[in-house]
């Protein structure tokens, strides 16, 4: 009885170990993914949008009016991706960025007003390729989706 007791104590022991290990691998393989930050996932309060150095830019026109521009962004200082789009009055955006060929992991508009839309920011983004596009209307009816590739 006493042996069994210890090799008992042994095996939990080892389980114990295997289950810090295994959530320590599960910690290297999340902090990867993009994802909203848990501090600050608005790429205007936490500063990256000012120190924006990459962009994608699109003007999206509703018949011959430029109606919105869109940008694809990135932020080397921040290691951030997003989109942003300005509009005219009257109109309104649900821009949206990816990590691409990744399903799963598209981020929407964090914010919007009367002429401007962003979404969150996808982080750790130094050596991963984000997708960025918007959805435009026209007092609330749909006009096109606005595709603004990847980088």
């Amino acid at each position: 009885m006493e042996i069994l007791q210890k090799v008992i104590a042994a095996l939990r022991s080892k389980a114990a170990v295997l289950m810090i290990a295994a959530a320590a691998v599960g910690l290297l393989f999340t902090a990867g993914t993009a994802s909203a930050a848990t501090t600050d996932p608005n790429p205007q309060t936490s500063g990256c949008a000012a120190s924006m150095s990459r962009e994608v830019v699109a003007d999206i026109y509703d018949g011959g009016t430029r109606a919105a521009t869109a940008h694809l962004r990135y932020s080397r200082s921040c290691g951030t991706q997003w989109v942003t789009v300005y509009y005219l009055p009257g109109y309104s955006a649900a821009p949206s960025v990816w990590l691409q060929n990744q399903s799963g992991t598209n981020l929407y508009t964090a914010y919007s007003d009367s002429t401007s839309a962003y979404t969150y920011q996808l982080f750790n983004m130094a050596n991963r390729v984000g997708c960025g596009g918007t959805h435009l209307y026209h007092n609330g009816a749909y006009l096109n989706w606005t595709y603004l590739g990847c980088f």
